[in-house]
């Protein structure tokens, strides 16, 4: 059961998502999520890592917060960006946290003002959150979560320049990467902005 990690609104949330007991890959990283630890998880399609993403951001966050997201996660296109949402919107519904989306497909103008009006957590691709940033309608300053969902089309989209500025404009916070293997790129990718994180990985 999550019960012992995580906070009561959050559990009875995911117990009506129909979601009781941890996966794999979810009970290893939580405790290390929780404590605050850089974590790199590697694993395949399919082993829980996008509701692994919204249970430690949500867990983290708690409740809404002023203006600036204190949560960033760079994910690979606007269907995983939307799907994510919905999934937050399910398991947030208890909170009063909000999350809004970036991606190239929407109207930039909408996005600013979307994210510039107040969030907790932004849900993006690298190249639209970064100009959202460079637009300056994003404030990175209160970054406390910065995810990296599926690094290995972070690579293969060329968007490596986007996820390295964006990783050195934010202060001091906790990182996770995931991805379905880890190689010399994705060391490349991360190592600017990770520091020994703690590597957990599922065979499926």
């Amino acid at each position: 059961m999550f019960k012992e990690k995580l906070n009561k609104k959050l559990v009875n949330a995911l117990l009506e998502y129909g979601i009781e007991t941890p996966r794999e890959l979810q009970l290893k990283c939580l405790s290390r999520i929780n404590s605050g630890a850089d974590l790199i998880g590697i694993a395949p399609e399919n082993m829980g890592k996008s509701t692994l993403i919204m249970i430690g951001a949500i867990n983290k966050l708690k409740e809404a917060f002023e203006d600036a997201p204190r949560a960033l996660i760079l994910v690979a296109s606007m269907e995983k960006a939307l799907a994510m949402k919905q999934q937050f919107e399910l398991l947030a519904k208890e909170t009063s946290l909000r999350a809004e989306c970036a991606y190239e497909e929407g109207k930039i103008n909408e996005q600013n003002e979307a994210i510039y009006s107040g969030t907790d957590l932004v849900i993006g691709t690298p190249k639209r959150v970064l100009e959202i940033y460079f637009n300056k309608n994003l404030n990175l300053n209160k970054i406390k979560l910065f995810v990296i969902d599926d690094a290995e089309t972070m690579i293969k989209n060329a968007w490596q320049g986007q996820v390295d500025r964006l990783g050195l404009s934010l202060p001091k916070c906790q990182h996770l990467v995931f991805t379905e293997n880890f190689n010399e790129k994705i060391e490349k990718l991360i190592h600017k902005f990770m520091i020994a994180p703690t590597v957990v990985e599922v065979s499926g």
